[in-house]
């Protein structure tokens, strides 16, 4: 338990110092145990204790949720920590689950939060991983769905870090009933309607019967994967800036010269530098054979889901809604 304790802490110490100019530190803070333990590790790191703001999101979703918030508080008054509460709407738009738009209105918060130089500490841990690298196979993600989520990230104005990554379930339980913390249990966290929680509750315990080092293993393939999309988006982007023009289309002829699998990657990057959702893979061969392949005197034009590709002579080109067609 004591050498829960000081990896925790380690990990967390790792993180922050690579921060230069280290600002604000905003901690995500339920109230539930793994963020408790975040919290409660930082706090006990005197160099800075004095930069801490716990932040608890309401999300109005559940009955006890101001009791909740109360006791959030509480905790951060007894740790000696600042501590901030955000309400936000958590309604969910069409085409969003219940879950992502929790997640979104709760990351929009926390955006509006961190400027230059600040961070945001999340208390994701190995199993939580190892949840998204499977829900992320299981919907047919590419090699970034699969690398799951990353120890450091840009976020907002600073970055968004993720100490507890390294970190097993079973050692965040372990410090916390060694410093005996009282935590929040979400009652919505044991329903399977979730896909998060029926992996959880159902699927990852029986694989671990079999497998009991699954959520190392996982969080190593995540890793290598992680590793190499970075050698592949940094190709990619580069083939990107050969073929983009300064109306943002893209010159044809120049990508033509690269294979189907890079042309792909190319589109890829064309949708990320715009700030559009990534499109499916159909979605891509069909910009390819209906738009990109078609004869010179060809003046296709491709409509899904509020984007709009066309072809004009040997540009292509992309818009948001629909396109004039004449």
């Amino acid at each position: 338990m004591k050498n829960s304790r000081l990896k925790i802490q380690h990990q967390i110490l790792l993180q922050l110092q690579q921060c230069r100019a280290l600002n604000r530190i905003f901690i995500g803070y339920s109230g539930g145990v793994d963020s408790h333990v975040l919290l409660h590790a930082c706090a006990a790191i005197s160099e800075f204790k004095n930069q801490i703001t716990a932040v608890y999101i309401h999300h109005g979703l559940q009955k006890e949720a101001d009791e909740w918030a109360i006791h959030c508080e509480k905790t951060a008054v007894n740790l000696d920590v600042s501590f901030l509460q955000i309400r936000v709407s958590a309604n969910a738009k069409r085409g969003e689950s219940p879950e992502e738009a929790a997640r979104n209105a709760r990351y929009d918060a926390f955006k509006n939060l961190i400027g230059e130089n600040d961070v945001l500490l999340i208390a994701q841990h190995r199993e939580d991983q190892l949840e998204t690298v499977l829900l992320q196979l299981f919907r047919g993600s590419g090699l970034k769905g699969i690398a799951g989520m990353p120890e450091k990230t840009a976020f907002a104005k600073g970055h968004l870090l993720r100490p507890l990554l390294n970190i097993g379930k079973d050692e965040i339980n372990s410090y916390a009933l060694e410093n005996k913390l009282a935590w929040i249990e979400d009652p919505s966290n044991q329903s399977t309607i979730y896909d998060r929680n029926f992996l959880r509750q159902d699927i990852i315990p029986k694989l671990k019967q079999r497998w009991q080092s699954l959520d190392k293993t996982v969080a190593r393939t995540a890793t290598h994967c992680a590793e190499a999309e970075v050698l592949i988006s940094n190709l990619a982007q580069t083939q990107f800036q050969t073929v983009l023009n300064e109306d943002n289309s893209l010159d044809i002829l120049k990508l033509l010269t690269f294979s189907e699998i890079e042309q792909r990657l190319i589109l890829r990057e064309w949708f990320a530098f715009l700030n559009l959702k990534m499109p499916s893979q159909d979605f891509l061969q069909r910009i390819l054979n209906e738009v990109v392949f078609a004869r010179m005197d060809r003046h296709p034009i491709l409509h899904k889901k509020g984007v709009t590709i066309c072809r004009k002579k040997n540009t292509l080109l992309l818009t948001c809604g629909a396109l004039n067609a004449s």
